[in-house]
């Protein structure tokens, strides 16, 4: 039926396949006030060259879809719903992250509603400024509203590849400017070790005691991801002459982590149970590997969110621990690339969130401000205290 559609070069007559319970049934096929199904017929020369279902029964989309046959090379016309399914299939054919997907489905569900509501039926119909009216319906904070955007250029740029739209139209809305990056927040030492202390305070048996403390541990001296340490391999953890190391490559970003473990890690993740389910046996620290990965880390979250709770540390959560690690590195002198190498990060990402923890930038700052105003007494002296 494709190569006869593209042979199309006259106008489609449309009309109802009456069904037999119809009560038009008896007029005829050019009786268009019922509600069935709609079918195009197309003639060159007085010769049929086309009948195909239209596969709606609403008269306005199926003069989009007859448009679309008439001139192929305008486009395919695609339901934005079925291209919405197309590019999540292409996402897991692709190896995404079940993360990744879940993100991009609850954004395309968002915006496929929204094309409803607005009778946009095809991604071919979309336009820039349709684009920018959904964006201003969602009414989200800068940093969210940029990840949308990346996710709607995706899309877009998804369909134009397969010729269903004329254009990747997401592509000439400008991404939000001077983001400001979330506040980094770390533990004092005080708060760290209340949630250490805490974890020997949740649950009603020793299980879900040695498991969090494991956990919390690995995050404090690792400054893994909470995906990573809840997907944590035994032997990840290996001896390298007279001190153990944990080797393994990141799940966002796919990074490689080697760093060593402190005895206080390493017996805390010696003295963690078998995984529930794993028949006394399992290859990973806390996951039995029967359950899927996105039940596990929801799990690992719940039980994590219940120490935090029972520490008393205010707006406490894992992702802190790294905020942590990275300003003790940076406070003791280390560089943003070794930082960057310690968390698995770009050195670029290192300096946008930390960069004022850093004491060597801070020095080079004031040396440039001393040479800039010369004479200026910078130091605060105890006399000019006391007389404040």
């Amino acid at each position: 039926m494709a190569g006869a559609r593209d042979r199309i070069g006259a106008m489609l007559t449309i009309w109802r396949r009456h069904t037999a319970s119809c009560p038009h049934r008896t007029k005829g096929r050019n009786t268009l006030k019922c509600s069935c199904p709609l079918w195009a017929d197309g003639y060159v020369n007085g010769k049929r060259v086309l009948r195909q279902s239209l596969k709606t029964r609403d008269m306005a989309r199926a003069r989009k879809k007859a448009v679309a046959l008439e001139a192929p090379d305008n486009g395919v016309f695609k339901p934005v719903g079925d291209a919405v399914i197309a590019f999540l299939a292409h996402c897991e054919n692709e190896g995404l992250k079940d993360s990744s997907i879940r993100k991009y489905r609850n954004a395309l569900s968002k915006f496929k509603a929204f094309c409803e509501e607005r009778g946009i039926d095809s991604v071919g119909e979309l336009t820039t400024e349709q684009i920018d009216a959904f964006r201003s319906s969602r009414a989200l904070k800068q940093i969210t509203s940029a990840k949308e955007l990346e996710i709607l250029r995706l899309f877009c740029g998804f369909s134009f590849d397969r010729k269903w739209a004329n254009e990747n139209v997401a592509k000439r809305v400008k991404s939000p400017r001077n983001i400001k990056p979330n506040d980094v927040r770390p533990f004092t030492p005080t708060e760290v070790a209340a949630i250490i202390k805490a974890c020997g305070l949740i649950g009603q048996a020793a299980y879900e005691r040695l498991r969090t403390r494991a956990m919390i541990l690995t995050l404090r001296y690792t400054a893994l991801r909470i995906g990573d340490v809840a997907m944590l391999a035994r032997d990840r953890i290996s001896r390298d002459g007279d001190r153990w190391r944990i080797f393994l490559r990141t799940e966002k970003s796919g990074q490689p982590v080697f760093l060593p473990v402190p005895p206080d890690m390493k017996a805390a993740l010696d003295a963690v149970p078998a995984p529930r389910g794993s028949n006394g046996e399992s290859r990973y620290f806390f996951w039995s590997g029967t359950s899927t990965e996105k039940a596990l880390k929801a799990n690992v979250d719940r039980s994590l969110g219940g120490v935090f709770k029972k520490s008393g540390v205010a707006d406490a959560h894992a992702h802190r621990f790294r905020h942590t690690l990275a300003t003790e590195l940076l406070g003791r002198g280390a560089s943003f690339e070794d930082v960057a190498d310690i968390l698995g990060n770009s050195p670029e990402i290192v300096r946008k969130h930390y960069a004022k923890w850093s004491p060597a930038r801070q020095m080079r700052i004031d040396d440039l401000m001393e040479k800039v105003h010369i004479g200026t007494q910078w130091v605060i002296t105890e006399k000019r205290e006391r007389l404040q």
